[in-house]
């Protein structure tokens, strides 16, 4: 009888252990989603057919107000933005011909996320093309930093680099072999 019920109460732990586990799993790929939801929303929100302006504030709306972002300008170099310089920057750049009559899409090619209680790191390649343009679309990727604050997370910072035309995707965002 006491085997047995030592049987049966290490059972009721193991599937008490394994329930823990799985929910505190679902949990952290709900928050990990929700980081996910967010950065892809960026992307999305960036982007217009060139008919509809893209909605700025909403934009502004994803980041902290001391955001930093890091984009790379040049073959050689980056260029550190604060959040209102990158907004302003992007409007410059649809106030182009080119963009402003055919538009602009951003495209998450993988993306690859790393949470941590409020803090999150999101790795993204990205596609970005000039809507009816002869122009190849470009690849780039992006290291996204968050935080969640009150439920909702916001950028704190970005970088930014461009893959060169014929270079790989980076190992780094290769799924992993199980």
């Amino acid at each position: 009888m006491k085997k047995t019920l030592s049987k049966v109460l290490i059972s009721l732990w193991c599937c008490l252990l394994v329930g823990m586990q799985a929910q505190g799993q679902s949990t952290s790929n709900h928050v990990e989603d929700e980081a996910i939801v967010l950065i892809k929303q960026i992307y999305t929100e960036v982007s217009s057919d060139g008919n509809a302006p893209v909605d700025w504030e909403r934009v502004r709306s994803f980041f902290i107000k001391d955001a930093i972002i890091v984009l790379r300008t040049s073959r050689e170099g980056s260029t550190q933005f604060t959040l209102e310089e990158f907004i302003q920057d992007f409007k410059d750049f649809y106030k182009s011909p080119a963009v402003g009559e055919s538009g602009f899409k951003e495209k998450v090619l993988r993306i690859k996320p790393h949470v941590y209680g409020d803090a999150a790191y999101v790795g993204v390649v990205y596609e970005a093309t000039i809507l009816n343009s002869e122009r190849p679309p470009q690849k780039g990727i992006d290291f996204w930093l968050l935080t969640r604050k009150d439920k909702a997370w916001k950028v704190v910072a970005v970088t930014n680099d461009i893959i060169p035309p014929g270079e790989t995707i980076p190992e780094m965002f290769e799924p992993a072999d199980h």
